[in-house]
C-alpha cells in the first residue's frame, strides 16, 4: 500500500492536492503519512461500547455526534471536545486510545477500511444519509471557507464533486458501497438516519436512535436533547461550549461546521442544466436509489 499524490484542477485555475491510499482520497492536511494512518486505523483496539457515526462529508455528522453523546452520557451538556478530535482518520490512534468510554467516534471511510477489531466486536454503527444536492452545496461552502481554501465558483466545483475528485472520493461510490453493506450484513447493528427525516421529525428519530443504543427512552430527556441540538441553538452555543484546538490557522469552527441546516437550499445554487445533469448521473450510477432522496 502506498500513497499516490493526485493533482486536482477544475479547469478554471483552481487546484488542490489529494492523496490516494488504497482507494481512499485523503486531504493534504489530515496527516503527513496517510498510508500509516490507514494501517493504524485497521489495527485500532476497539471497545464493546464504541459507537461509530458513518457519513459522507456534510451529511450532518456534527449534529448526530452531539445527539449521540448526550444520549449515551445522559446529559444535555455539549461535549467539551469537537467531533473532529474523535474522527478516526484525522486523529492519532494513540489519542483515540485514551478517550473515555463510551467513545462516539466518526468517520467518512468505507466499511472495509474500519478497524478489524471494531467489526469483530460488532460495535454499533450509525449511518447518516442526506440528499446529495444539498450536500454538494454544503461541501462547496465548507471547502471554500475551511482549510482547503478552494477559490472557484460552485459551477467550477460541481464537476469535481460529481467525478469524486474531492476528499474521500465519490459520493455515488460511498453511498452505493454503504447501501450494499447494509443490505448484505442485515444482522450487523447498523442504524440508518436520514437527515431530512431527522430535521422534520426530530423527536421521533432521536427516540429511535435511543432505542438502537439500548437506552431507556425518557420522553422529557429526549425532548431536551432535541431542543439543545436544534440547529439554531447548536450553532449559537458551539463556540461557547468548545475548546478550540483543531485548526492551526484558527478557522472559526462554528462557521466551518454549520451553514444553514436547511432542506432544499440547493435550488438557490443549481442551474436547470446542472440539476438535470445530476439527476441523470444518479439514474446511471444508482437507479435503485434514485427515488429515495428527499430534496424539499
Amino acid at each position: 500500500m502506498e500513497a499516490q499524490r493526485i493533482h486536482v484542477d477544475d479547469g478554471a485555475g483552481n487546484k488542490y492536492d489529494l492523496y490516494d491510499v488504497d482507494g481512499v482520497l485523503f486531504p493534504e492536511y489530515f496527516t503527513t503519512d496517510p498510508v500509516q494512518r490507514l494501517q493504524d486505523i485497521k489495527n485500532l483496539v476497539a471497545r464493546d461500547d464504541d459507537v461509530v457515526i458513518v457519513a459522507y462529508p456534510k451529511a450532518g455528522t456534527h449534529w448526530v455526534w452531539e445527539m449521540t453523546n448526550m444520549l449515551l452520557r445522559q446529559t444535555t451538556d455539549y461535549h467539551q471536545s469537537m467531533k473532529e478530535a474523535q474522527m478516526i482518520e484525522l486523529t492519532e490512534t494513540s489519542v483515540i486510545d485514551k478517550l473515555d468510554s463510551p467513545r462516539v467516534l466518526n468517520t467518512h471511510l468505507p466499511f472495509d477500511k474500519l478497524p478489524t477489531d471494531m467489526i469483530k466486536r460488532r460495535c454499533k454503527l450509525i449511518y447518516i444519509t442526506r440528499n446529495p444536492k444539498d450536500m454538494a452545496v454544503s461541501r462547496y461552502c465548507h471547502n471554500s471557507k475551511g482549510v482547503v481554501g478552494y477559490k472557484g465558483t460552485f459551477s467550477d466545483y460541481l464537476p469535481l464533486y460529481m467525478k469524486g475528485q474531492v476528499a474521500f472520493g465519490s459520493w455515488f461510490d460511498f453511498t452505493n458501497d454503504w447501501t450494499k453493506v447494509i443490505e448484505d450484513k442485515s444482522d450487523y447493528p447498523i442504524h440508518t438516519l436520514v437527515y431530512e427525516q431527522l430535521k422534520r421529525n426530530t423527536t421521533e428519530e432521536v427516540s429511535k436512535l435511543a432505542s438502537f443504543l439500548g437506552l431507556k427512552k425518557d420522553p422529557s430527556f429526549i425532548q431536551d436533547v432535541c431542543d439543545k441540538c436544534s440547529f439554531t441553538q447548536l450553532k449559537d452555543s458551539y463556540m461557547k461550549a468548545k475548546q478550540i484546538h483543531l485548526f492551526k490557522d484558527n478557522h472559526n469552527p462554528q462557521a466551518y461546521a454549520f451553514r444553514k441546516g436547511q432542506i432544499g437550499d440547493w435550488k438557490n445554487w443549481f442551474t436547470v442544466a446542472q440539476n438535470e445533469m445530476f439527476d441523470a448521473e444518479i439514474l446511471k450510477k444508482m437507479p435503485s436509489l434514485a427515488d429515495s432522496f428527499i430534496y424539499e
